[in-house]
């Protein structure tokens, strides 16, 4: 399970960020959400952080503008 922590409209795009386990995240893999809408991901953002165990905790993906929020949780298919 992936919660939505953040989320930021970018043009037609939505800039979503993630907490949970995020390493089997890759460009074009599917998500799917609680209502069973499936999203591709289009691209994965490059992440920072001060301790390098932290880096698969979260992370931010782009998706296509849709009707998520901030506490929607998302699953990998």
């Amino acid at each position: 399970m992936l919660e939505i922590i953040d989320i930021f409209q970018i043009g037609n795009m939505l800039s979503v960020t993630l907490n949970g386990s995020c390493e089997k995240i890759k460009n074009n893999s599917k998500v799917i959400d609680d209502h069973n809408n499936i999203y591709q991901i289009i691209s994965i953002a490059m992440t920072e952080n001060n301790n390098p165990s932290d880096i698969s905790k979260t992370t931010t993906i782009l998706l296509p503008l849709c009707d998520l929020r901030k506490g929607d949780t998302l699953h990998m298919l």
